[in-house]
């Protein structure tokens, strides 16, 4: 069967394609960067430093679960997918979406019982109250069941980067919406858990819609129905692929949520609302880096397809030169404006996590000379290298972390997020390098 004349594959791998699909992730981000200034205004001035930390750690404790339930599907159906476009294979290219599809809804699953059941412990740990337990629950159970990994995966493959970027604008845009609704109307923890669940909620239908848009020229495969075993014949290693990447990503909730639920235990929620700012307006200034991240995977799954990833060099050296770039400059604008910004978005009170965000925007600076290694180890089929360096790296980094918060609080998990990205650039940097020969 020809290939639909809308949809073709250029299978001649393109930094500057990646840069244009990048542009349209950034825009996204972008815009996304400047709204959440406004709803994170709003929830910091709405509920207060303490009120303001104890939501700080309900979003964690969801985001971590979901980011546990999450088996990063995109990644398969842009490896996987790639091969079976490209080959005009639609029927086993349907077969793949429908099964990665099905991963996450059973994931989500477990991690809405694993969650619930963990509820009685962390929340009495992080100083809820029975009714912020039961937010909690409700919270979770909107961020499981709004996987949409495999929609991601259909608009990165489709090169659809501009759809994608307008879906997910959806989502802070929904929370500024939400965050200002909750605001006016004086409401409390719930109001803006409430806020936050529908925007995950909104965001997920429209990535989804857009995903089947993008498809709605795909064949159907009526007389092809999926069995798990004709889609692990069709997609060699399918298996240890999706649970080395699920593993990867739920080693990041040790980098992006349990940072915030340490602070809170240790510190109470007053530390937790200080960190919670402070990561937030670093992550909206490293966010162009994720960007690139998303836009060059399907690139570097076209490079070295069928090679080593030492065929990447010369592609990753123009990356890695722009990412060191930017990373040295966001640091700059942190150490000459950041106090002023933090002031301004959550009030005089938050002035005290200047420290805390000037040494977590210099472990994103370390973070992105490492930019490339990994998803290149995982774009060749060798998520298992990059799961190994990441585990090492994630082992010490609790290490430190356990000496360090205790004693120190918001400023200690500081030190220790510099500390982490140093050994995760090292031993990444270990792991391409053995990679190669």
């Amino acid at each position: 069967m020809p290939a639909h004349p809308s949809f073709t594959i250029d299978e001649t791998p393109s930094v500057a394609r990646a840069l244009k699909n990048a542009g349209w992730l950034l825009g996204g981000k972008g815009a996304g960067g400047l709204l959440s200034l406004g709803y994170l205004a709003l929830a910091a001035r709405g509920l207060g430093l303490v009120g303001f930390g104890t939501f700080a750690t309900i979003l964690a404790y969801g985001q971590a679960f979901a980011n546990l339930a999450s088996f990063q599907s995109w990644q398969a159906v842009v490896r996987y997918g790639v091969e079976h476009l490209s080959a005009h294979r639609y029927a086993s290219f349907e077969r793949l979406l429908r099964f990665t599809a099905m991963v996450d809804m059973l994931a989500a699953i477990a991690g809405a019982i694993a969650a619930l059941g963990g509820l009685a412990l962390v929340g009495p740990a992080l100083g809820w109250q029975d009714a912020e337990c039961r937010l909690a629950g409700l919270f979770l159970l909107s961020l499981l069941i709004s996987q949409r990994g495999s929609a991601l995966g259909m608009l990165r493959l489709a090169g659809r980067f501009d759809h994608a970027a307008l879906a997910e604008a959806s989502l802070p845009l929904f929370r500024l919406v939400g965050a200002a609704v909750a605001y006016l109307a004086g409401g409390g923890i719930g109001a803006f858990l409430l806020a936050w669940a529908v925007a995950e909620l909104g965001c997920s239908l429209m990535l989804w819609g857009a995903a089947l848009y993008a498809f709605r020229w795909l064949p159907a495969a009526s007389t092809a129905q999926p069995s798990e075993a004709g889609v692990l014949r069709e997609n060699p290693g399918i298996c240890r692929f999706l649970l080395a990447t699920s593993a990867a990503s739920s080693l990041g909730l040790a980098w992006q949520q349990l940072p915030t639920l340490a602070v809170g235990l240790f510190s109470g929620p007053a530390g937790a609302g200080i960190y919670r700012l402070a990561s937030q307006l670093g992550l909206a200034l490293t966010k162009p880096v994720t960007a690139l991240a998303r836009a060059v995977f399907p690139e570097l799954v076209i490079a070295v397809k069928g090679g080593s990833p030492a065929a990447l060099r010369p592609m990753l050296a123009q990356i890695v030169g722009g990412t060191a770039g930017f990373g040295l400059f966001a640091l700059i604008v942190v150490v000459l404006a950041g106090r002023r910004a933090l002031e301004l978005v959550g009030g005089p009170a938050y002035a005290a996590a200047y420290p805390v965000l000037v040494l977590l925007t210099a472990a994103s600076v370390v973070t992105l000379a490492g930019f490339g290694m990994e998803p290149t180890l995982v774009a060749a089929g060798r998520p298992g290298a990059a799961l190994g360096a990441r585990a090492l790296a994630t082992g010490c980094y609790l290490c430190v972390i356990l000496l360090l918060v205790p004693r120190f609080g918001a400023i200690g998990m500081g030190w220790s997020a510099i500390v982490g990205a140093l050994l995760s650039t090292l031993f990444l940097h270990i792991a391409f390098v053995r990679a190669c020969r």
